[in-house]
């Protein structure tokens, strides 16, 4: 797995990323821009309620006053396969379960990263997919459900990765999470004709109901790796982001409502022009504009979130990723300072009590090592250079909030 082969160098590595997605939905753009359909306009009359918590990004501070790592885990793979950027990572007892978007590799992994299982065999047979777009625990039945867009399914398997069953989707799904009583919640695409951003399952895959219905006028793009996101909430339902949105929702049982919703000082995408993709691409890709990235994690007080902050002026970069914090007692945001260490992390990517899990390459992980958050733990980062000759490979950062929120 040779940088050589991945196709990374050893620049700006988010930076080099993010500008690829940027280029890869202008060709979906010039690909899809006829497609025809004229949808029905099924938006609600009715004004919905307003947000059960306003997430006001503001105030600022180092990454080390909030944060405080407790522990690094580099990921250790079998050579014939690949993880090389992580799309999702999910924490469940004594495993890892990580998500490679460039290749589609899904590796069930112990809590020091060394490989367990590869979940999902590659093909067109009964037990295979195509593709692995995103995947989900379901912790009520013990499953992993994986889903397909090229083959528009949804696969099935134990925690230990062995293939259980596989149901055909109507419509075409890039993302997945499943909620405590194991209802199944799918982000549709915009390439539908049911005209809705969401879709929620039974446990074994049959339509309840759809929600988030889009106009017949949407211009559709795929923001799957730039903005929108789901995952599962606290309280046990599904947290559910729309692309081009700033308002996060909560889809719990037979109710769904607006939990978190962003505001900031700094020019942020109105609500109301949420479903105009093709003008929100085109404002992203001037660096003009603050928003929640795709990431975000709740926690019992806390939600934690990634946030691409409005270009400086004197910056040639378009992107400028913080990680935040929304203290839900006190409704205050805690939002980090730029620094090199955090335009290089993914994340937050998952929870699990005050810990917060975040995603960085070897090689920056090596360069960042005397960023201050880092510096305690030095020793053991020049050791890993020693351990492993692939410095493209993945490492997981377990991060603490500090105590200093709690009673700021």
């Amino acid at each position: 797995m040779k940088s050589t082969f991945c196709g990374l160098g050893k620049g700006n590595y988010r930076s080099n990323i993010f500008t690829k997605y940027l280029l890869l939905t202008l060709i979906v753009i010039f690909f899809q821009g006829c497609y025809g359909k004229r949808y029905e306009d099924r938006k609600d009359k009715n004004s919905e309620p307003l947000p059960k918590y306003t997430v006001n990004v503001h105030e600022e501070y180092p990454i080390e006053s909030l944060f405080e790592l407790k522990e690094i885990i580099p990921i250790n793979i079998e050579e014939k396969n690949f993880l090389v950027d992580i799309y999702r990572l999910q924490v469940s007892e004594e495993n890892f379960y990580l998500l490679d978007k460039e290749f589609g590799t899904l590796i069930k992994t112990s809590n020091d990263g060394y490989q367990i299982a590869k979940i999902g065999k590659f093909g067109s047979g009964p037990d295979e997919l195509p593709d692995i777009a995103d995947f989900s625990l379901s912790e009520a039945s013990g499953e992993l459900l994986l889903i397909s867009i090229e083959e528009r399914s949804l696969a099935f398997f134990d925690l230990e990765g062995n293939f259980k069953r596989k149901i055909k989707l109507k419509n075409q799904s890039d993302m997945l999470s499943v909620d405590g009583k194991g209802k199944i919640g799918m982000s549709i695409t915009y390439f539908n004709e049911e005209f809705s951003n969401f879709e929620l399952l039974d446990s074994a895959g049959k339509s309840i109901k759809r929600l988030f219905p889009f106009p017949k006028d949407v211009f559709p793009i795929i923001l799957k790796n730039i903005s929108g996101h789901i995952t599962k909430g606290y309280e046990g339902g599904i947290l559910y982001q729309e692309p081009a949105n700033s308002v996060i929702y909560e889809i719990n049982q037979d109710e769904h409502f607006p939990k978190y919703q962003f505001l900031s000082s700094q020019p942020i995408w109105p609500q109301d022009k949420k479903h105009q993709l093709n003008s929100f691409f085109e404002t992203l890709a001037t660096g003009e504009l603050s928003f929640p990235t795709r990431f975000f994690e709740e926690s019992e007080n806390h939600l934690y979130f990634g946030w691409n902050k409005e270009k400086n002026k004197n910056s040639q970069k378009i992107v400028d990723f913080r990680v935040g914090v929304f203290d839900k007692q006190n409704n205050r945001t805690y939002l980090t300072r730029e620094s090199p260490l955090t335009s290089f992390l993914s994340g937050p990517m998952a929870v699990e009590g005050n810990s917060v899990y975040f995603i960085i390459p070897l090689f920056k992980l090596l360069d960042l090592s005397d960023e201050p958050v880092l510096e305690s733990y030095k020793t053991e980062i020049i050791q890993l250079k020693n351990k492993f000759q692939d410095l493209d490979f993945p490492v997981i950062l377990k991060m603490n909030l500090k105590i200093l929120l709690e009673s700021d």
